[in-house]
């Protein structure tokens, strides 16, 4: 393609003019990389800049050269100083020059695809005697009794309790967990719904049968609690407490992350950590970091980067790579490594939890991350 076309179909292209004929010409372009690299002048919108023309460009070359099934929750855009095989833009003057360089990336350690799919519904349920039920290969239509509850497997795929009411007062304990590449829903025997992410868990008694409703989680868990204004709810992780009456919030208390984070979608609750306290209202979060009573408070929390993995993506806003591996690492149930220094390059975008390990493997090279496949379940990620 002579360079003046390109730059007319990118202009047609970005301003969401291009023909389809034009648009599967760029994106057979786009596909097919040579050893050259060409200048093409795109004339920028007023008062844009090079970064948002540079991330416009790529993520919708991305997302349209990726499978359809996945694009409705792929955008893939790449900030600050990443050179991608679409599109590096340099400001020249009054004008943007579009620099496309047509190489392949350079990924000559990665081409080997995982056998790995993405995560999906998974978890043991650790009943009273200890035994444990394997939830993935447990039918619909499983109960059992624990307690003075009903426990039973819905059609929908989600645990649920059933308590045999106020004159039933036997009580036992429960624990489901989560493993790497695993999420559950779970009703609670009070009513409150619970969803956990992966290698996660929570700890439950089978009826509250207390003046309180308290629960121990480990991992990440959603709540929406139902409102009982005369036995508050309580989540505890580690040292921290989290008090609610009815509301909806999510837990994020991985031992691998730095802080753990409570926030809240709905409703309202109360903080603890150590000797201090801090109510949240609605889009506000709190952090705190284990082993410290200190309570950091965050007035405007990104409540849809919090709550994608619920809704069934990753949501990144100029996250590094260790912490983009570290979510990915967990629903593919992965195991990431860095051989030398770790890439500075920053990720903001959204990436579909469906995504297959080709698909997967191919966002990375497309972002010019070395990394290499080994045998199992390896990735090393390269300089």
């Amino acid at each position: 393609m002579e360079t003046n076309e390109l730059a007319i179909l990118s202009e047609k292209y970005l301003a969401g003019k291009a023909s389809e004929e034009e648009t599967t010409r760029l994106l057979q372009w786009y596909n097919a990389y040579d050893e050259t690299a060409l200048t093409v002048h795109i004339t920028a919108a007023e008062g844009e800049t090079e970064a948002s023309l540079e991330q416009r460009m790529h993520a919708r070359l991305l997302a349209a050269t990726l499978p359809r099934e996945s694009q409705p929750r792929l955008r893939l855009v790449l900030s600050k100083s990443w050179k991608v095989a679409a599109a590096v833009v340099l400001l020249l003057g009054a004008g943007i020059t579009y620099y496309v360089s047509t190489s392949k990336p350079k990924n000559s350690i990665a081409a080997k695809a995982l056998p790995i799919a993405p995560g999906g519904d998974k978890a043991t349920l650790t009943l009273a005697d200890g035994s444990v039920v394997n939830l993935d290969t447990t039918g619909s239509g499983w109960a059992t009794i624990q307690g003075s509850s009903k426990v039973q497997k819905t059609g929908k795929g989600e645990i649920i309790y059933q308590h045999g009411g106020p004159g039933a007062e036997a009580v036992s304990n429960n624990v489901l967990r989560t493993p790497r590449g695993g999420q559950f829903k779970i009703k609670l025997p009070d009513g409150t719904d619970a969803w956990l992410n992966a290698s996660s868990s929570i700890s439950y008694p089978t009826a509250f049968a207390g003046k309180e409703r308290a629960v121990t989680v480990t991992g990440e868990v959603y709540f929406e609690v139902a409102p009982n204004a005369h036995q508050p709810f309580s989540v505890r992780v580690n040292d921290m407490e989290i008090l609610v009456l009815g509301t909806h919030f999510n837990v994020n208390a991985y031992a691998d992350e730095n802080t753990m984070n409570t926030t809240l979608l709905e409703g309202a609750v109360l903080v603890r950590a150590g000797s201090q306290y801090k109510q949240l209202d609605p889009g506000q979060q709190a952090r705190v970091t284990p082993g410290k009573e200190e309570i950091i408070f965050v007035k405007k929390a990104d409540v849809n980067n919090v709550m994608a993995w619920k809704n069934g993506y990753f949501s990144f806003d100029d996250a590094d790579i260790p912490t983009v591996m570290r979510q990915l690492s967990r629903w593919y149930n992965i195991e990431v490594s860095y051989a030398g220094k770790i890439p500075e390059e920053k990720f903001t975008g959204e990436i579909g939890r469906s995504l297959t390990q080709e698909q997967l493997l191919k966002i990375l090279a497309q972002a010019k991350i070395q990394f290499k496949v080994e045998e199992g379940r390896k990735l090393i990620i390269y300089p």
